[in-house]
């Protein structure tokens, strides 16, 4: 069965004032059509940051996500976000 939405050795990392601050490192994920995932853990962790790459909010600083093997760059129709307090983007 092919991956429906693939991370392929996902890393991202911030750049503040000089620092760079690693949040995720190596991270590789393979998810089938129709399958469920739940991604869980400790706050400030990661969750929002990678759901935030899926999405195409982020850009990855190293390795790619590929849903249905075309590579996720940008916000698009075919995913959605449901945010956890109010918010507006861009556009």
């Amino acid at each position: 069965m092919n991956a429906y939405l693939k991370l392929d050795h996902i890393d991202k990392h911030f750049d503040r004032g000089g620092v760079s601050a690693e949040v995720l490192k190596d991270i590789n994920l393979t998810i089938s059509e129709g399958e469920f995932v739940s991604i869980i853990g400790h706050s400030g962790c990661g969750k929002s940051t990678l759901l935030n790459l899926i999405a195409g909010l982020a850009p990855v600083s190293a390795g790619a996500v590929l849903l249905e093997n075309r590579e996720v760059n940008e916000p698009g129709p075919e995913r959605a976000v449901v945010f956890q307090n109010h918010s507006l983007l861009p556009g």
